[in-house]
């Protein structure tokens, strides 16, 4: 089983397909109007976001792993990503889980920057159930 990130905005977001082999950051449009993740929004634009794996696994990093640099450069495109998202398009909504759980009640709410996504630290996990709010600074 997956792990899934979607991000909602109040405006559209610049897409960014896959390619084979995925490339380290895809953004695409939820266009299926019934999706049960859609509830977990008040923004109208969802997105899912996925990594080089071309789910969102790969945001998961930890050091020493097989694909380690791979998940690095992919949660460096998703920071990046997120941080030109959140200054055009003001405060975004994301919500992570297992595949499946989409409509799951999330476990976990907070808000963060765009820093949270670090590529630097030893680990990096997608929480599961975790519902978050991203804007500029996490007053």
């Amino acid at each position: 089983m997956c792990k899934v990130l979607f991000v909602a905005a109040a405006m559209p977001l610049p897409l960014r397909s896959e390619t084979t082999p995925p490339a380290p950051l895809s953004v695409r449009e939820l266009r299926d109007v019934r999706a049960p993740v859609r509830a977990q929004f008040t923004h109208a634009h969802v997105y899912f976001v996925g990594a080089h794996t071309g789910c969102s696994c790969g945001f998961d990093v930890d050091e020493g792993d097989d694909d380690e640099a791979a998940g690095r450069e992919s949660l460096r495109q998703l920071r990046a990503f997120l941080e030109a998202a959140v200054r055009t398009a003001g405060t975004l909504e994301l919500f992570a889980c297992w595949n499946g759980d989409e409509g799951v009640t999330p476990e976990l709410r907070e808000t963060i920057t765009a820093d949270y996504f670090d590529d630097r630290s030893e680990r990096f996990a997608l929480p599961e159930r975790w519902f978050a709010l991203l804007a500029m600074t996490a007053d």
